[in-house]
């Protein structure tokens, strides 16, 4: 388990692909279950309900298993979907964790004209992960796919975007006495 959690390490630096993940239905179940517990944690944790949690955990499903690999056979390079659900199941876990801290940071009030540094900290942190969560992303789809740069980033936007998507369409939201 070391080995594989400094194996997606490299992959966050960029220093590593899917390819260079082991062939591991075992790691990628417990990737998959890893990721998704955390995101139903997170949801609990912001009021989220029942029904809400289990519709985010279909929608992550969804994405990780079936859009990646009919991504891959329609390119015909299904001999990589595993890794590459491993690679996608592995980060998305890693900066889920590492979002975590700022996405539970204190919301100021409506009505404060000055937020407190430390909100700012936090909204920067999370627009710097953003971002190399969407690097790391590209990379991984670029490699999978063989594709060009500017055709892996433009996949992975349509695939946050589609994931954001489902997710307000389907997830019911937060009413306002549980979210604060």
């Amino acid at each position: 388990m070391a080995a594989l959690l400094r194996q997606l390490i490299q992959l966050c630096l960029l220093r590593a692909g899917p390819q260079d993940l082991p062939y591991s239905p075992q790691a990628l179940a417990l990737s998959a279950t890893a990721l998704i517990s955390v995101q139903a944690l997170f949801a609990v944790a912001q009021g989220v309900t029942a029904l809400g949690t289990a519709l985010r955990a279909v929608i992550t499903a969804f994405l990780l298993f079936t859009v990646t690999a009919r991504l891959l056979r329609m390119r015909g390079l299904e001999n990589r979907t595993l890794q590459t659900q491993l690679a996608l199941a592995g980060t998305g876990l890693l900066f889920a964790l590492a979002m975590m801290p700022t996405a539970m940071a204190p919301v100021p009030h409506a009505g404060s004209k000055d937020p407190p540094a430390s909100v700012m900290v936090y909204a920067l942190t999370a627009i710097v992960l953003f971002f190399w969560k969407l690097r790391v992303d590209a990379a991984i789809w670029r490699q999978a796919l063989d594709l060009q740069p500017a055709p892996a980033y433009a996949l992975t936007v349509v695939l946050m975007l589609a994931e954001a998507l489902l997710v307000l369409l389907l997830v019911p939201p937060v009413s306002g006495a549980a979210a604060s």
